[in-house]
């Protein structure tokens, strides 16, 4: 009874969004480009005055996506192309150019709390998101790309793009140069269409504008058009990133232990959109993983994983809690297969193999229109002393205007367990609010021991609502409230959670923010209760900021204080961050997280990260060449992962091949 429910719940969220047509959005006008071809490519180095750029259509009349009105400063961007690469050109005109923000220097790192532009991509002209590929650039020339199905770090293997930029009287302006062999698109002989978009953020004013207007929730949809393009024939390549590694280790016994090992990634185009991953021997003990923190919790963190290996085709794999990557915890080697078998459908396959366990996951997804699409996945789990684990999944979401309507059910097997999940959310994506509802459970018998599943054994109910509004001048940048609530049961029938949780944040147009946040009501048989304050100071400036948070309160029947701090500092090379934890529950218990790094150029730094808590203290310092193309070494003294400091040098070399 409790499936066919489930089922009958996916089938409607897969058609409501059909029926309802009150919650359609006002028309947006969508934009064409014409897609124009040269034999005479520009010089990337932010001067707009190659002669392809006087022919070339100019995208105009930019929308801030808040107010829906146009901008206030503008933007022109213009596109041309060769059988080689793209090539945009943008102009983004500012007022106050003294007031332009631009601090990070380090290519393929989140561009965040300053001025930028974005290209953004959809080759297959789908209107989907895992198809879409961002190229985001800051008035410094900083670089950051986000390729349609995800790509690990190496530059090499992300593709060598180039770009300029310049601050001018009027503005900044930007020129990009976009490898074809970069990008995944459709093999064709014929021109085609493919969506193309360009947005903008002003950092001063908070403006976020857009060539076409997706609005604040982004409906992909409405991206404009890049019209007749003739994208040249792909060309396949084989890429293999070799390392080598040697060591010194004191063991426990005080003896010296020397290490020396080697491995291999590759990186294989099976088709011009399907690729091939492998990798043998991969080395994760020295990627530094995130740090789990100390706050309390009725249940298992999420920590998320970092390990390249897991991040090529992470686009592909949108699984969700079904499956969390750093419950593998060691491979001796693993393939991925992964990309689009036909225009509307994606694949990935992955598979990772250890004396000790075995793991596998086969995932399709099938777009149907611009708004919806379908999902099915199957994960296998094999290890020696638990045995056999298979969960079975599938899952769609629809949306019709600001309705949108999701769901999913999942069925596993593991012995003589054959528990379930599922759940069915209705959300409607406003301007300004963004009410949802949603239904789930987990059965007390549901394994899937490659996901995360904090608690099993419980159904209910969650009810809440978002609200957010921005303001361009003025003291008050932004204001957001929301209040989501659960109530949910145990299998058997007694109260499993009942929660309310309210949370507002302002910010300031001279960046301070403050937070404030209440949660309570029952966890089984505990009664909480919660409250939370923050201020930040610079809160947008990821180097130098300050920020003070201090919650207390009643949680699992004991009283509950807890101080946290975070300071960022950047001046003369030297980057130093200090995260300070200290919490009174049952007992005492403190983390300090101290980072430092100079560096000596955006592809050389030398790094240091300390980690002291009640236990054991761990310190380790890196001198690492990465990020850029040629060759990456890294030179680490003791262990990024270890709970207390080890007395081991490590040198690693790694090249693009």
């Amino acid at each position: 009874m409790k499936t066919n429910l489930l089922l009958i719940i996916i089938t409607l969220t897969l058609t409501i969004g059909f029926q309802l047509k009150a919650f359609s959005i006002d028309p947006t006008v969508k934009k064409d480009l014409t897609a124009l071809k040269t034999d005479h490519p520009p010089t990337i180095d932010g001067v707009l005055n190659d002669a392809c750029w006087k022919d070339a259509p100019q995208a105009t009349g930019f929308i801030d996506e808040r107010t829906e009105k146009p901008a206030k400063n503008q933007t022109v961007a213009q596109i041309v192309y060769t059988d080689t690469a793209i090539y945009v050109a943008v102009h983004l005109y500012d007022d106050m150019p003294d007031k332009i923000v631009a601090r990070q220097t380090k290519d393929q790192t989140r561009i965040r709390g300053e001025d930028s532009v974005s290209f953004s991509l959809d080759p297959f002209h789908t209107h989907q998101f895992s198809d879409r590929n961002f190229f985001i650039v800051n008035p410094l020339g900083t670089k950051y790309a986000h390729l349609a199905t995800g790509r690990a770090e190496k530059s090499e293997w992300i593709g060598l793009w180039k770009t300029a930029a310049r601050i001018v009287d009027d503005g900044w302006v930007v020129e990009m140069e976009i490898p074809w062999q970069m990008l995944d698109y459709p093999d064709t002989k014929e021109p085609i269409w493919m969506g193309i978009n360009v947005d903008r953020l002003q950092q001063r004013t908070g403006e976020k504008s857009w060539w076409c207007n997706l609005g604040v929730n982004e409906f992909r949809e409405n991206d404009g058009h890049w019209v007749n393009v003739l994208p040249p024939q792909r060309k396949r390549e084989l890429k293999v990133l070799p390392y080598l590694i040697g060591g010194i280790s004191e063991t426990e016994t005080d003896e010296r232990e020397y290490t020396a090992r080697a491995g291999a990634d590759l990186r294989y185009e099976v088709t011009p959109q399907l690729r091939l991953i492998g990798t043998a021997n991969p080395d994760f003990e020295n990627i530094e993983q995130a740090v789990e923190g100390i706050d309390f919790s009725y249940g298992e963190r999420y920590v998320p994983d970092r390990r390249p290996f897991f991040s090529e085709g992470s686009n592909v794999y949108r699984l969700g809690q079904l499956f969390h990557s750093r419950r593998i915890m060691d491979m001796d080697g693993g393939l991925k297969l992964f990309g689009k078998i036909g225009k509307n459908t994606s694949v990935g396959t992955l598979g990772t193999y250890h004396r000790n366990n075995q793991n596998i996951i086969l995932q399709a997804s099938q777009s149907l229109t611009a708004t919806s699409n379908i999902s099915a996945a199957f994960l296998s789990h094999h290890q020696r002393e638990e045995g056999l684990n298979n969960v079975g999944y599938l899952s769609g979401d629809v949306r019709h205007g600001k309705l949108l309507a999701r769901s999913a059910f999942a069925q596993s097997q593991a012995g003589e367990s054959n528990g379930r999940d599922g759940f069915a959310n209705l959300i409607y994506q406003g301007q300004l609010v963004q009410p949802y509802l949603s239904v789930f459970f987990v059965d007390s018998d549901f394994v899937n021991r490659l996901g995360y599943h904090p608690f099993t054994g419980y159904r209910g109910l969650s009810l809440g609502s978002y609200f957010r509004n921005e303001w361009r001048d003025g003291f008050l940048r932004s204001i957001s409230l929301s209040v989501q609530s659960e109530a949910s049961n145990t299998s058997e029938g007694d109260v499993f959670r009942r929660n309310l949780r309210l949370f507002t944040q302002l910010l300031t147009h001279s960046d301070y923010s403050l937070s404030a946040s209440w949660s309570g009501g029952r966890f089984e048989e505990f009664t909480d209760s919660l409250f939370g304050v923050s201020l930040g100071i610079r809160a947008s400036d990821r180097f130098n900021n300050v920020s003070v948070d201090y919650d207390w309160g009643e949680q699992a029947g004991e009283p509950i204080y807890r101080i946290s701090g975070n300071v960022n500092l950047r001046a003369y090379g030297f980057t130093a961050g200090l995260t300070s934890q200290v919490q009174w529950h049952f007992e005492r218990r403190y983390q300090q997280i101290l980072t430092l790094t100079y560096d000596f150029s955006p592809a050389l730094s030398l790094g240091s990260r300390l980690i002291w808590h009640v236990e054991d203290i761990n310190i380790y310092f890196a001198l690492r060449r990465s990020g850029y193309a040629g060759t990456d070494f890294f030179i680490i003294l003791g262990d990024p992962n270890a709970q207390e400091f080890k007395q081991r040098l490590v040198a690693k070399v790694i090249r693009a091949f």
